[in-house]
């Protein structure tokens, strides 16, 4: 009988062994997992550091005077382009009418008034 006892308590203890041995085995997996995820986390961060940087760079005013000077051939506002609201309406095309054969919902009057402006 004592034996027995012996033989369970050795068995036990190799269970139990093992049972730590797999939970150490696995705490460590998931250890180098935390720390793989917050190595990415903290490249990301450096990434976005870089990209509003970057950012910072890219929307400089004098940049973005240089390439409006550039592609867009505009000049400074001169006073006569100016238009006061009196004479806001005789400067605009009349807005179009709705027919009788499309309802008041399906006319465009955006899309009609870029076709008579073309």
């Amino acid at each position: 009988m004592l034996r027995l006892i012996n033989v369970m308590l050795v068995v036990g203890v190799l269970v139990a062994g093992f049972a730590l041995y797999t939970l150490e085995h696995r705490t460590r997996s998931v250890e180098r997992e935390i720390a793989r995820v917050d190595a990415e986390i903290e490249s990301e961060y450096e990434f976005i550091g870089l990209l509003n940087a970057e950012w910072s760079m890219l929307t400089r005013p004098q940049r973005l005077e240089q390439l409006a000077r550039n592609h867009l051939k505009l000049g400074p506002v001169l006073p006569d382009q100016l238009v006061g609201l009196d004479s806001l309406s005789s400067n605009l095309p009349p807005a179009p009418e709705a027919t009788d054969d499309q309802p008041a919902e399906a006319v465009d009057p955006m899309a009609d008034l870029l076709r008579m402006m073309q």
